[in-house]
């Protein structure tokens, strides 16, 4: 489809017509407004002066009575000072002007008078040195004696002002419709062209170029706020097809070793008798391989499931210290057990919106991490304040120890899943325990930060906009 034919059918064009259309028919009716008022007034000022020059040769008929009004009659008639004036004094028994004077413009005014427009071919024969057909204004005044008073005004020059008057209406009517339909055009091809990046960028990712981003320009218009918000779901897109990918690899990666130990181990018990004590040392180590297996999944599915936003249905308002104080009492007694100093504080009236059950979770991993990692007599730190910013009020929970830390260009990748930093190769666990985390503080519009505790590691976890502290 060629893209003249593609501008024709967009919705904007098809508007674009019927606003031309109709801001046209305005205009025209403006425009003839316009034209119908000059006319008037071009007409109320021809009467004036039909009107003047009539009671000016009243004033002498007053005085002179007719043979004074035919003397002044035949000057105006010869004078050069006005060519465009037509004066006639005419006995009813000769003609009777009246019946030139169309019905629907025969009005009589005070003092027996009635302007009209009327042929001059039709008193001709009545008016000195005047000739042609044009169409004049006249003013028509019945006097004593059956004598009538006639005063007329050519309109040649006038009609021509009007003529030229209406060519400059239609013209403006014709370039205001034709401007319409250019910009209505313009605007289409505009659309179109939004469209066609839209479509374009579409047609590479279906091909398989996930990178490839809609063109977004300085003007900030519907289309690149539109493509803002397309580029960001597309980025979304990217980075869990990029995460999918991931996740997959390290799943076959940290799956095979549990499986490879169990299926060594069913090979060995095939070709060899086993004692009690060895037969009971295989299975809690094949039943071990599997709870880690099981674990990763369990993991994954939870993190799934709360990415998903379904555990949003479970959220409540309540008290954050009621739950740390639940968790505060159970891992003292495991840090004391490790050999771990404990602190613990937590402010009153901390008011959360959230999921009990998530936020538990999230801060059971932080702890275990904190009580896996810390030294011998080193010390685990949790407390929960409340802070002021000028985005209003936050709630910062903190787990802080002393073991090795998270360097800082980790700590992006820490909270990827699978991810585990080389000193913890060594040590139980999936990598899924921060991407755990991570998922819960996305779910509860929260932050989470790492800092270093010189020596170890703090973690905090912001909570804002759901959050209110009272």
């Amino acid at each position: 489809m060629s893209v003249f034919r593609r501008i024709l059918n967009t919705s904007v064009f098809r508007l674009s017509l019927v606003y031309a259309v109709l801001f046209s028919l305005i205009a025209a009716a403006a425009l003839l407004s316009v034209y119908k008022v000059a006319e008037t007034q071009i007409e109320e000022q021809i009467d004036r002066r039909l009107t003047l020059e009539t009671n000016i040769l009243l004033e002498n008929y007053k005085k002179h009575a007719v043979k004074g009004l035919l003397e002044d009659i035949n000057i105006y008639n010869k004078k050069e000072g006005r060519p465009f004036y037509i004066y006639a004094l005419i006995h009813v028994s000769k003609l009777d002007l009246k019946k030139f004077i169309p019905v629907n413009q025969y009005t009589v005014t005070k003092r027996n008078k009635t302007f009209s427009s009327i042929p001059l071919s039709d008193i001709i024969d009545y008016v000195n040195d005047r000739q042609g057909d044009e169409t004049i204004r006249v003013l028509l005044t019945l006097l004593p004696g059956g004598y009538q008073l006639l005063v007329g005004a050519e309109l040649e020059e006038t009609q021509h002002l009007l003529d030229q008057l209406f060519k400059a209406t239609l013209i403006a009517i014709s370039i205001i419709f034709g401007l319409s339909i250019i910009i209505g055009a313009l605007m289409a091809r505009k659309v179109v062209r939004g469209i066609n990046a839209v479509t374009d960028t579409a047609d590479n990712i279906i091909e398989g170029d996930l990178s490839h981003r809609i063109p977004v320009t300085t003007q900030n218009n519907e289309f690149d706020r539109l493509s803002l918000s397309l580029n960001s779901m597309l980025d979304r897109n990217e980075d869990l097809m990029q995460s999918m990918q991931q996740v997959t690899n390290n799943l076959a990666h940290d799956l095979r070793n549990p499986l490879n130990r169990i299926r060594h181990r069913l090979e060995s018990a095939r070709n060899k008798s086993m004692t009690d004590s060895e037969f009971t040392e295989f299975n809690e180590d094949t039943i071990g391989d599997i709870d880690n297996v099981i674990s990763t999944f369990n993991s994954l599915l939870s993190i799934a499931q709360i990415e998903s936003g379904n555990s949003r249905k479970n959220r409540e308002q309540f008290e954050l210290k009621t739950l740390l104080d639940d968790l505060s009492e159970l891992y003292e007694v495991v840090a004391s057990e490790k050999g771990l100093k404990w602190e613990y504080e937590a402010e009153d009236s901390l008011t959360v919106m959230g999921s009990k059950q998530l936020l538990a979770q999230l801060f059971t991993n932080l702890l275990d991490n904190a009580i896996k990692f810390s030294p011998e007599n080193g010390l685990v730190s949790f407390k929960a304040v409340a802070i002021k910013s000028k985005q209003g009020n936050k709630i910062e929970v903190t787990v802080s120890d002393n073991g090795p830390g998270i360097p800082a260009e980790e700590h992006e990748k820490v909270l990827k899943r699978f991810y585990r930093l080389d000193s913890a190769r060594s040590t139980e666990g999936n990598g899924l325990g921060l991407s755990l985390v991570k998922a819960v503080t996305d779910l509860h519009g929260a932050e989470i930060h790492f800092k270093d505790n010189h020596p170890g590691l703090r973690v905090s976890v912001i909570f804002k906009g759901t959050s209110s502290i009272n």
